[in-house]
């Protein structure tokens, strides 16, 4: 056995060459790393395999998006897209529904509409803008500058819609059509026209080119006289013509209902002729006229008539007879003495002192005074009425006190609106007597320092001829809807103003007033009339009867029924500011003469029997 330190010796040497050889090693190792070559692309040419997996993975995920989309558009979408598409090539089309007719009380057509057509363009669709424009015009002869327009609405291509004629002739519309010109589109619409002419456009009013009612009863009723508009929808080609027979209607148009009225169109235009003849010739500013049925109400007639700013006279379409107001003047003694009569404080034989004039109230100087001069005497009331003295009507009226006579005027109708409800209509002015002052106390008794309406005031008069009782006036009867149903307007309550003696001992009275009073002028031969004349003045800006000139305006009126001992018709002429300085400025010859022009038509018209004993005046 060898010796230890032997031993330990060839331990350290043989651990020195495991080091050396360790060493060795790694420095081979380090030199190897540093010469390695770049390692070579893992998908190498010619070995396709992974590429083509990674592309089938891609191809069959975009096979399944595509399936999963079709699928959504076969069935969740399925409804828009198809709803999508049809409003690419579907148009959709208001269809207007027919507006009602107007007819007079015998079915004569007053208003009604017939079939037009409107021309509409495109411009973002038009293409020859020149040439579409030349051909529109001379097909709608348009002048050069309506041309020149048209031409420069075309080349605004910002625009989408533009109107080139409306209610056109429908057989020129057809034509346009018919051309298929890129960007025309002809509509129906129907045009509003009055079989008449004028004939009754105070009353009718008028409606805009729209069809919608702007005046009159076409304002009034337009609700009723408007229908319900359908749908049609129509497929389109390129370019945006219709395609043929591709229209289907969705709701069909209800047309609107017809009114029927109470006028007579041949009595509205007698009336019409009548009252611009005479107002022409006076030389006034305008007038109204109204002939009513005395028993209910009824209006046969209703017009009005005023000068144009070039100075011609024409049938307004403005029904001036329910909208203007104006002091009534005389024609209210007759309401006056009706009421002193019913409260049973005078009697038709009663007497009063008059004077022909009389200051009232010791703080106001005012003196209030007839139209004449006369000599103070004692007068029935009768002859207080038939004279028409003012100061006379305003003793009977204090009878009664102001209060019962402001009554008694609200009952008769005045200081309201009437039943008629017209667009514009007036109620007047009547105070009550609490809010009175002065003078105003005793004038409203000969209807000054009150207004009215034509039409309140017909209805007052009328009362009396209609035995004392009140009824509304009337002008729709009734309508007639779609099945050709007539369906009668429900008529206001009458009431009872006055006794029916109170009302035929005011008649007897306005007998006189015809036959030897102011309304001389209204007899009619073979005819008994009752009536009342009026000269009222007219409110200047200023607040007082004067302008800034110093000049009166004057309303002179007439109302007056037939046949007097038992009334059918009662008519009402008013003729606004007839010439200040001339004779035709009162009611008895400004206006009482065209009732006695216009009564033989009024009589034959409805059939009225003169009875016997002629007209009831004495013959001078």
């Amino acid at each position: 056995m060898k010796p230890y330190d032997e031993r330990v010796a060839e331990r350290r040497a043989a651990t020195e060459t495991r080091r050396a050889r360790k060493l060795e090693a790694r420095t081979k190792k380090t030199a190897i790393k540093a010469a390695r070559p770049p390692r070579p692309p893992r998908f190498k040419a010619g070995q396709p395999r992974r590429r083509l997996l990674v592309s089938l993975c891609l191809l069959v995920a975009v096979l399944i998006g595509l399936l999963v989309r079709v699928g959504m558009l076969q069935t969740t979408q399925a409804a828009g897209l198809r709803s999508a598409g049809s409003q690419q090539w579907t148009r959709s089309q208001t269809v207007p529904a027919q507006r009602g007719s107007i007819f007079d009380r015998d079915g004569a057509e007053m208003a009604m509409s017939i079939p037009a057509s409107t021309v509409s363009v495109n411009p973002k669709e038009v293409g020859d803008e020149a040439g579409t424009a030349e051909l529109l015009a001379s097909l709608l002869g348009l002048d050069d500058d309506d041309r020149r327009s048209l031409r420069t609405t075309l080349q605004d291509k910002e625009r989408g819609f533009a109107y080139v004629a409306r209610q056109i002739d429908a057989r020129v519309a057809l034509q346009i059509d018919a051309l298929g010109l890129r960007g025309v589109y002809v509509a129906r619409e129907d045009r509003r026209i009055k079989p008449g002419g004028t004939t009754g456009s105070s009353v009718i009013g008028d409606t805009d080119i729209d069809g919608k009612g702007i005046a009159g009863l076409e304002m009034e009723f337009d609700k009723v006289l408007t229908g319900t508009s359908g749908e049609i929808t129509r497929q389109v080609a390129p370019g945006g013509r219709s395609i043929a027979g591709s229209e289907t209607v969705l709701t069909g148009p209800e047309p609107g209902n017809d009114l029927m009225l109470s006028i007579d169109r041949s009595l509205q235009f007698t009336a019409e002729q009548g009252l611009l003849g005479q107002v022409s010739a006076v030389k006034a500013r305008g007038g109204s006229l109204i002939v009513m049925d005395t028993d209910s109400g009824e209006i046969l007639a209703m017009t009005s008539v005023k000068r144009n700013d070039a100075g011609v006279y024409e049938v307004t379409s403005g029904n001036f007879a329910a909208v203007d107001t104006y002091e009534p003047g005389s024609v209210a003694k007759a309401i006056t003495v009706a009421s002193a009569l019913d409260a049973g404080v005078v009697t038709p034989r009663t007497s009063f002192v008059v004077p022909w004039e009389k200051q009232y109230f010791e703080n106001d100087p005012l003196l209030l005074h007839d139209a004449g001069y006369h000599p103070t005497q004692a007068m029935t009331v009768d002859q207080i009425l038939v004279s028409s003295s003012n100061i006379g009507t305003i003793t009977v009226s204090e009878q009664m006190g102001v209060e019962k006579q402001v009554d008694y005027m609200r009952a008769f109708g005045l200081g309201e609106l009437s039943a008629l409800g017209f667009p514009g209509e007036s109620a007047g002015i009547l105070e009550d007597a609490e809010d009175m002052q002065g003078t105003e106390m005793k004038t409203i008794a000969y209807g000054q320092g009150v207004s009215v309406t034509a039409v309140q005031l017909i209805a007052a008069v009328n009362t009396i001829a209609n035995e004392g009782t009140y009824v509304a006036p009337e002008l729709v009867i009734g309508t007639l809807d779609g099945d050709g149903e007539f369906h009668e307007s429900k008529p206001e309550p009458s009431r009872q103003v006055v006794s029916p003696t109170a009302a035929r001992q005011t008649t007897d009275m306005l007998k006189g007033v015809v036959c030897r009073g102011t309304a001389k002028r209204a007899q009619v031969a073979e005819m008994p009339i009752a009536g009342k004349t009026g000269t009222g003045l007219k409110a200047q800006e200023n607040g007082t009867y004067y302008d800034d000139k110093g000049n009166k305006a004057y309303y002179a009126s007439f109302v007056g029924f037939m046949p007097a001992d038992d009334p059918q018709v009662t008519m009402l002429i008013s003729i606004d500011e007839p010439p200040a300085g001339s004779g035709d400025r009162f009611g008895g010859t400004a206006a009482a003469p065209v009732f006695a022009q216009l009564a033989p038509a009024v009589i034959q018209e409805l059939g009225l029997t003169p009875p016997p004993g002629g007209n009831g005046c004495p013959q001078e």
